[in-house]
């Protein structure tokens, strides 16, 4: 037992079974990094770099995600779980420092892209949940067939 047997379930993505959404959000969080490529052009600080180095490995993250769905892993699904874990939670403090920092500049239009980008990170607290309602199936799935392969084995 784990602390990620503790989160609560979903029984479905938006409507969609938990499998097939889990990876779109794998697809999401393959696609995601790529928002970050316009701030290529903005003057280099600590915090973008810190921010880019992070969307890097959520990047990587996801890939594991995506092989882990494919290949019914439910370590390769945990794995995405504790990273996006930590990563919503530096994020959104991240989004938070951006927003007093544009807020004090009064730049009106970044803080709403702030904004924007915060609510996607707490839309992101939900794929978690979809993510773990399917690990745990993976989990029960796998002792089920293990305990009817040591019945068999028995008979």
């Amino acid at each position: 037992m784990t602390a990620l047997d503790d989160l609560p379930d979903v029984s479905s993505f938006f409507g969609v079974d938990l499998k097939t959404g889990s990876m779109i959000i794998a697809a999401l969080g393959v696609v995601h990094p790529m928002a970050y490529g316009c701030s290529f052009f903005v003057p280099l600080s600590y915090l973008l770099v810190t921010i880019w180095i992070l969307v890097a490995l959520f990047f990587a993250a996801s890939i594991l995600l995506f092989c882990g769905v494919v290949k019914d892993d439910a370590i390769l699904c945990a794995i995405w779980i504790w990273y996006a874990v930590i990563f919503v939670v530096v994020m959104l403090m991240m989004m938070m420092l951006l927003a007093i920092v544009f807020t004090s500049r009064k730049q009106r239009n970044r803080v709403f892209i702030v904004i924007l980008g915060m609510l996607w990170y707490i839309l992101t607290i939900y794929f978690i949940l979809v993510v773990n309602s399917h690990r745990k199936q993976l989990v029960v799935t796998s002792l089920n067939s293990l305990v009817t392969n040591l019945i068999d084995k028995e008979s």
